[in-house]
């Protein structure tokens, strides 16, 4: 049976500019179920078969971002990431050559296609026309991307996180108790790693991917907003393939 988004209270960052806004959440997770049974999504236990404990956002990692979202910031992320994964018994995530030269869409689907791979799930080929365009639109409004009618499908945003590397590391470790994920408490546990759920989900054989990354409110003041959108259907024609993962 299909679900409809969750519902959950909007943030919004005031001040800043694209490289240097203040991460305020990461937003409920949107899932829907395929036809007559439960949604298909690998939960967020590690490989080792242990309890994943959700990694708060290191103090190292805090402050190279504090002030720019460059090379230092970027290797205190994948740091961070490193050791996350460590505790799941998943080896260090290798960022391909250039990866720093992507745009923050083609990061998205970089990252996901490497949260996927190194775990040994299928990756996306690369990001579809339609859903880029269903992630923009939701982007834009600071909401929950929707999936078409009849489809397993997740979804995942977050406001106020300055790059890509930065919300990769909210959804997929920072995303439990004790998260900015804002549908995640004791007294709503179901909405506890969501994002990673999402990321990490059963779309079938033909999997595909949409991505959007938006700046909203006044010029100058804005709040940058990042989607995802996954679902299991064959991608159909594509905006973008994915770059090459040869790793740097």
């Amino acid at each position: 049976m299909k679900k409809g988004p969750l519902d959950h209270p909007r943030a919004r960052a005031v001040g800043g500019t694209w490289g240097r806004l203040v991460p305020l959440a990461v937003l409920a997770a949107a899932v829907v179920a395929p036809a007559g049974g439960a949604w298909a999504a690998s939960g967020p236990a590690p490989a080792t078969g242990g309890t994943l404990a959700n990694v708060p956002v290191p103090a190292a990692m805090a402050q190279a971002c504090a002030a720019t979202s460059g090379p230092v910031c970027q290797d205190a992320v994948v740091g961070a990431i490193d050791r996350a994964r460590a505790r799941e018994g998943v080896r260090p995530m290798v960022l391909p050559t250039g990866f720093d030269h992507l745009s923050a869409v083609a990061q998205l689907l970089v990252l996901a296609d490497l949260e996927r791979t190194d775990r040994g799930l299928p990756g996306f080929p690369g990001l579809s026309s339609a859903l880029d365009h269903a992630a923009a639109v939701a982007a834009s409004r600071a909401a929950d991307p929707v999936g078409p009618p009849g489809t397993t499908w997740g979804a995942n945003m977050a406001v106020g996180y300055p790059t890509a590397l930065q919300a990769d590391y909210a959804w997929m470790y920072d995303d439990g108790p004790g998260s900015p994920n804002l549908a995640c408490s004791a007294a709503h546990p179901a909405g506890c790693w969501g994002h990673r759920r999402n990321i990490l989900g059963d779309y079938g054989p033909d999997p595909s991917m949409g991505a959007a990354v938006r700046v909203n409110g006044p010029a100058g003041t804005g709040y940058v907003t990042m989607t995802q959108l996954f679902v299991g259907q064959p991608a159909g024609p594509l905006a973008l393939r994915l770059p090459s993962l040869r790793r740097g």
